[in-house]
């Protein structure tokens, strides 16, 4: 039997096996730095959103959340960066790092950076009252 190739597929699978390997190897971390963002980022809007709805009780709505009472009021801030940091436990690969939560009278405000990104995460939520806005609606309705 005569052979055309003598060995030249041995050379040159040396050389493109370990580029298939490399190849296959950044498109799973690829994947796993991405999937790591899309959860810190819905842990973000979580957060946010839990601390729209929280309120002292002034206007007779809000969220209840659980927690060690650290004085006679209880701070959404507070609340939002523990759960920060309990989470940042959770991302395997890529961690979060650098979390900030700002909260005014009309947004709350969650920023993450993950680790090996220089990108900031930012979930902004609006605080609505719907008990307020209901109200608004009624009076609307009989003026």
């Amino acid at each position: 039997m005569h052979r055309k190739w003598n060995g030249y597929f041995t050379i040159e699978a040396t050389f493109i096996m370990p580029i298939i390997l490399f190849l296959y190897l950044l498109i799973i971390s690829a994947a796993l730095f991405l999937y790591c963002r899309c959860a810190i980022s819905q842990n973000n809007f979580l957060l946010a959103m839990r601390g729209a709805r929280f309120t002292w009780g002034e206007d007779n709505y809000g969220e209840a959340i659980f927690g060690a009472e650290k004085s006679d009021k209880w701070q959404a801030e507070d609340y939002i960066q523990e759960r920060l940091v309990i989470r940042r436990k959770s991302y395997p690969f890529y961690p979060s790092c650098d979390e900030e939560c700002r909260i005014n009278k009309e947004y709350v405000i969650v920023q993450t950076r993950q680790k090996a990104s220089k990108q900031v995460i930012e979930k902004k939520v609006q605080k609505l009252n719907p008990v307020e806005m209901i109200r608004e609606g009624r009076k609307n309705q009989n003026v």
